[in-house]
């Protein structure tokens, strides 16, 4: 039941800043693209610098980012194909960009902060890099083939702020660098603001949508592979690791759990806008994905943790 409760009201708390935005966005001027652009730049970079670095990572924990990368392409191509039976078009593409993404990072970063110590927190960091990855080129590619060739695709990863700085604390974490214990509240000042404002750029996106469009269909595909699906696939490996491989332990299980159960990414919503792929049903999709989610995550949170020492 503290799980239940503790996952509740941190995405109840989320939900209240894309309200926040949302209303922002539409009765005031607030410019999404300058609050994107603070959290592109700065805090996301400093957070995800800060996370490697405040604990003892091993070369064995890289193997995670790997992992996560590899499963989020299964699920796409998997949707890609599954989809392909019912539609013709680029509805099949957008349901393959969003099978293998999610919400992890403004919705369940601060939830993986309360439950987890420093630790399994870096294992769950690694796990979103690979997401982060795949939504960035495999993903894209789903959604502008004819547009983006592999090679700008690369570009675009290796430049990304948040993956060079994760991957310089990761650097600095393996030769046996950490975070002086003074810097502790200034990270932890950052991994707020990151999740607040995250989640208020949700809003001010989703308030741009002129309409909103649900689809029965559709959005009944996009929660299957997202709700169903994604949590499959994870558990089914780590019966597997569990059982027969042997790879990993209980924390590398936790942050595999914590990241499958997360909502719809809102990245998702800027990728159909920019290639005109029925932006107001994707949009509809994640904004019923988000209220799902608030009865959703605490329950499957609960199933499926084990052995939690919160870190708060």
């Amino acid at each position: 039941m503290a799980i239940f409760s503790l996952v509740f009201f941190k995405v109840l708390s989320s939900l209240l800043s894309v309200l926040i935005g949302f209303l922002s966005g539409k009765f005031s001027n607030v410019e999404k693209e300058s609050i994107s652009s603070l959290l592109f730049y700065f805090v996301a970079p400093i957070v995800f610098f800060a996370i490697p670095t405040s604990t003892n990572l091993t070369f064995n924990s890289l193997g995670i980012t790997l992992l996560t990368f590899s499963l989020a392409t299964i699920l796409g191509f998997f949707s890609y194909w599954l989809y392909g039976k019912t539609w013709q078009d680029s509805h099949r593409n957008i349901l393959a960009l969003s099978a293998g993404t999610g919400n992890s990072s403004y919705v369940v970063l601060p939830i993986a902060t309360a439950l987890f110590d420093d630790y399994t927190l870096s294992i769950y960091a690694l796990g979103l890099i690979g997401i982060t990855i795949y939504e960035a080129s495999v993903g894209c590619y789903f959604c502008a083939r004819s547009i983006s060739t592999f090679k700008e695709s690369v570009i675009k990863v290796i430049r990304l702020p948040i993956l060079n700085a994760f991957f310089f604390g990761c650097v600095l974490s393996l030769s046996g660098f950490q975070l002086p214990n003074f810097f502790d509240e200034f990270v932890s000042n950052m991994k707020g603001a990151f999740s607040i404002l995250g989640m208020i750029t949700v809003g001010l996106a989703l308030s741009k949508i002129k309409s909103f469009k649900i689809d029965i269909k559709f959005t009944g595909a996009a929660f299957a592979s997202k709700f169903l699906f994604y949590p499959i696939l994870f558990n089914l490996f780590i019966l597997l690791d569990r059982f027969l491989l042997g790879w990993y332990d209980v924390n590398y299980y936790n942050a595999l759990q914590i990241l499958c159960i997360a909502p719809m990414a809102t990245n998702t919503i800027v990728l159909a806008t920019l290639y005109k792929i029925h932006p107001e049903k994707v949009a509809a999709a994640v904004l019923l994905s988000l209220i799902f989610v608030l009865l959703y995550m605490p329950i499957m949170a609960t199933i499926l943790l084990q052995d939690i020492i919160t870190a708060n």
